[in-house]
């Protein structure tokens, strides 16, 4: 089984301060630790909200800036209309492939949901790339209405 080798970040994280030395599998992940990894992050981008509607065309670095780090407020969008659904596609692909570079060739699809059910639901299709691991992944999400916020079936 390959390893890979933890972000800058997971490196930094002490999740045992009392230890002074870091165990390997903290420094070395295999693809399950680094799947549940790329879920805790990919959480934490889409339940951001952008807080810059429109960046001005002269400051196209600022579009993938810590500025624009996270989703447009879709949750007044109709998850009935097509229209905001494929606008809805369009973002988080576009949000992920920025920032999350670990995620490669992003595709969503939203599942098809029951009438009863008030759910928008999609799942996220990309290739997890983290030299030397290169895997398909598929991560089923779902907008949970009650919490208002985005949630990752790992």
């Amino acid at each position: 089984m390959e390893n890979a080798q933890a972000s800058l970040l997971d490196r930094l994280i002490d999740e045992n301060p009392g230890q002074s030395n870091e165990p390997v599998q903290y420094r070395l992940l295999t693809v399950k630790r680094l799947r549940a990894f790329v879920v805790r992050d990919l959480e934490n981008l889409l339940n951001s909200r952008r807080n810059v509607a429109v960046v001005p065309s002269e400051c196209h670095e600022t579009s993938r800036s810590v500025l624009t780090y996270g989703l447009k407020d879709f949750t007044t969008r109709s998850p009935d209309s097509t229209q905001a659904l494929t606008e809805i596609r369009k973002e988080v692909e576009k949000t992920i492939s920025i920032f999350e570079p670990r995620l490669k060739n992003v595709k969503v699809a939203f599942e098809t949901s029951n009438e009863h059910e008030r759910r928008l639901s999609f799942r996220i299709s990309a290739i997890l790339v983290v030299d030397p691991i290169r895997e398909p992944v598929t991560f089923d999400t779902y907008f949970d209405s009650a919490r208002k916020e985005y949630v990752i079936s790992s």
